[in-house]
This record gives structure tokens, C-alpha cells and sequence, in this order.
């Protein structure tokens, strides 16, 4: 590395298993040791890639690299953070809406 430079290294948990939430759901499941996200765990992945996004304007870094595990639930909570990195509202009143990743201009 160059001098001078700096390399950051974000790491996100995955959002809120569906397991945990309903303890009967990997009964008749093909991959019980899978388990995607809850509606919970979904927004709140959406919530940290918005804080990583500030974070990341407010220091003047640039993400690269997400680098993610296999797991249904780590996919789904990347697919999430990634949305919120990217996602660029249209218009001042519209950024203040988004809550959710339904419907984010990319």
C-alpha cells in the first residue's frame, strides 16, 4: 500500500433470522440450517446500508468490494445494504421518504 493511503474494512452481520423469530420454522424445511430474514432483519439491512452510505460520505471513503457469505440470510441482508449504498433518490422529498427498499431509483 501506498503511503499515506488508508484501507477501511466495514463488516455487517446479517440481519434478523426468521429462525429465531418463529423456533418452528426449520421443522419441515429442505436447508433448516438456511433460514432467510425476517421482514424485521430486511428493513434493518436496508437501515445500515443508508448509515454505511452516510458514514462513508461523511468521511470521503468509497466502498469497492462487498464480499458476503452463501447463506440465504447474509445474501439477502447484502442484496439490502447494497440497494441502500446505491440507491439515489430523485428529488430532496423523495429521500426523505425512503424507508423501505420498495420502489428506490438506482
Amino acid at each position: 500500500m501506498a503511503a499515506g493511503r488508508q484501507q477501511r474494512v466495514v463488516v455487517m452481520r446479517h440481519g434478523d433470522r426468521l429462525d429465531h423469530a418463529e423456533p418452528m420454522w426449520p421443522a419441515n424445511k429442505p436447508r433448516p440450517w438456511d433460514p432467510p430474514l425476517t421482514d424485521a432483519g430486511v428493513l434493518r439491512a436496508w437501515t445500515v446500508g443508508k448509515r454505511i452510505r452516510a458514514q462513508a460520505a461523511a468521511d470521503c471513503y468509497a466502498l469497492h468490494r462487498v464480499l458476503v457469505s452463501p447463506f440465504h440470510r447474509c445474501l439477502q441482508t447484502a442484496a439490502q445494504a447494497v440497494a441502500a449504498l446505491c440507491a439515489v433518490p430523485d428529488d430532496a422529498a423523495l429521500a426523505a421518504v425512503l424507508d423501505s427498499s420498495a420502489n428506490v431509483p438506482l
